[in-house]
């Protein structure tokens, strides 16, 4: 070949091998940019899903992005306006990081040594019965997933056997073994606790079929505390209260006229909050608030021609001080279930020191100790009349018989719960047979008594298998109860929020309560190639 023919192919070929690369290295650029611009919409819509705001949102966001970019970086404007957030976009970015989260719940699910549910069902805004089933797993390394695993609308009955059901669905889904169960956590509605047509029936009656040990069951923690609360007779204090803030509040222009008042007087509390009865945190607000306010509020009402004797009455005003202080305690109690991170042991830990607070309070008020009723010390300066002994006593009576008859599936279990707890103080003689030999050794072990004192769960997670794996196993067990359906009634409030969404609301709620993150890389990888839509 002539030296001039191999020079002109040999340059051709070097030409199209630059284009070539080039080429490739556009391809890849515009790829890049692509996978950016998808991801950025994807994050967008994982701030507006676990924030609970409406997709069309996506718009608004844009334009403040546009109005950023404009001001800080104008040469990216066209960038950030090829950032598709249409609510229509937004959806289709939930639905596919909500079934990533269902995935990832499931792969955690598939190494669950021992699992528990918390079931709850309320009405929503459209009076449709939705059933909520979360989940809580521990693995083999003591690693705990918390997860709301389903969401059920129940249009038709919702009886135990429905219920049942739709619990089956969800333990078949996830592939889930009845055996590995520990605990059943209900609300305290029949259709759910019920032990004969209930779930816990239902379920009861499965395990005897299958030949299965059954898991313990519990009525929401923080149900029964309000029950307790709740069937303590304090109407002829709660009554009187409520009609006196209904006039006030019921009326624009009395309540409007009320704060007025309270401005002029410089006093430190300016409005009066309703009273409802599904919230019971609410109770012991308006009665402080009343008994705080009463001399304002018989004036006010007394100028409207609707006088309230009850209010300058010294023997109703007591009962109303020592009922707002009790309430305060239940309270204090209740806000104490709620924390999101409490192990059934802290749980049991806090009802076990509100009963020997209602020990004390008993003593001290048959002897007219009010040290700890703080309302009632501020009447006692004033009044005339004696504090009424014999109500508080009744009280405090009916909260400690609740309290004892409401908490007795917990208490049977009392002697394993400490044994959880604090294995470094349990009584060997008194630990299950299986356990004795191991919790002999771990109390022999400095080192790991070191350890405990950093954190229950860490401690657990720390400890050999190899060496105490009969006592790994009894704490799965335990670290797997939920003591409450409060994440339920949590989610419950956030549903409320989603009907105006263009969304599978199931996957929504899903990816917005999840403590798990969307795996991003692969969402991108099962939707490449890239494209948008504005």
């Amino acid at each position: 070949m002539h030296s001039w023919r191999v020079k002109f192919v040999s340059k051709n070929f070097l030409n199209y091998k630059i284009n070539f690369t080039s080429q490739r290295a556009l391809f890849s650029k515009s790829s890049n940019e692509n996978e950016s611009l998808t991801k950025a919409g994807y994050k967008v819509a994982y701030v507006l899903a676990k924030s609970g705001k409406p997709f069309t949102d996506g718009e608004v966001v844009k334009e403040c992005l546009l109005e950023v970019a404009e001001e800080l970086c104008p040469e990216k404007s066209k960038q950030f306006k090829n950032v598709a957030l249409g609510a229509k976009t937004i959806a289709r970015h939930v639905a596919d990081m909500g079934e990533n989260i269902v995935t990832q719940i499931a792969k955690n699910a598939s190494k669950f040594r021992h699992f528990s549910i918390a079931m709850d069902e309320s009405l929503d805004s459209c009076s449709t019965s939705q059933l909520l089933v979360f989940i809580r797993g521990v693995d083999e390394d003591m690693n705990i997933t918390q997860e709301l695993a389903s969401l059920h609308s129940m249009y038709g009955t919702v009886t135990g056997e429905d219920t049942f059901n739709e619990l089956k669905k969800t333990v078949a889904d996830y592939n889930l073994d009845w055996t590995n169960l520990s605990c059943l956590t209900v609300d305290g509605g029949k259709n759910m606790s019920g032990i004969k047509k209930g779930l816990v029936g239902q379920v009861k009656q499965m395990c005897n079929e299958k030949n299965i040990p059954q898991p313990m069951f519990l009525h929401c923690i923080i149900h029964q505390q309000a029950l307790c609360a709740k069937y303590v007779d304090i109407s002829s204090v709660l009554n009187p209260v409520v009609k006196m803030v209904n006039l006030i509040r019921s009326n624009g222009l009395n309540h409007r006229q009320f704060r007025d008042m309270l401005k002029d007087t410089d006093t430190e509390s300016q409005d009066l909050p309703y009273y409802t009865a599904v919230r019971w945190l609410s109770c012991e607000k308006v009665m402080s608030r009343v008994f705080e306010l009463r001399k304002e509020i018989g004036d006010f009402l007394e100028s409207k021609g609707k006088p309230q004797p009850l209010l300058s009455d010294e023997e109703w005003v007591w009962k109303l001080a020592f009922a707002a202080d009790i309430t305060s305690h239940l309270n204090f109690l209740n806000l104490k279930l709620q924390v999101e991170k409490n192990l059934v042991s802290d749980l049991f830990t806090h009802l076990k020191a509100f009963r020997s607070k209602l020990v004390l309070f008993l003593e001290q008020v048959q002897a007219n100790n009010l040290t700890h009723f703080q309302q009632c010390k501020v009447f006692m300066a004033e009044a005339t009349a004696e504090f009424p002994t014999s109500f508080a006593c009744e009280i405090i009576k009916d909260l400690q018989l609740q309290f004892q008859e409401r908490f007795s599936d917990l208490d049977s279990k009392a002697e394993e719960v400490r044994l959880f707890q604090n294995p470094f103080e349990a009584d060997v003689a008194n630990c299950p047979d299986e356990l004795q030999l191991e919790v002999i050794e771990l109390q022999a072990n400095d080192f790991l008594s070191d350890k405990f004192k950093e954190g229950l769960v860490g401690f657990y997670q720390f400890l050999p298998k190899e060496d105490f794996p009969i006592v790994k196993t009894f704490a799965s067990r335990y670290l797997s109860i939920f003591g409450t359906t409060y994440l339920c009634e949590q989610t419950f409030s956030r549903m409320n929020n989603l009907r105006t969404n263009l969304s599978d609301d199931n996957l929504l709620l899903m990816l917005g309560t999840s403590n798990l993150k969307p795996e991003m890389s692969a969402i991108l990888a099962s939707r490449k190639p890239f494209h948008h839509s504005h």
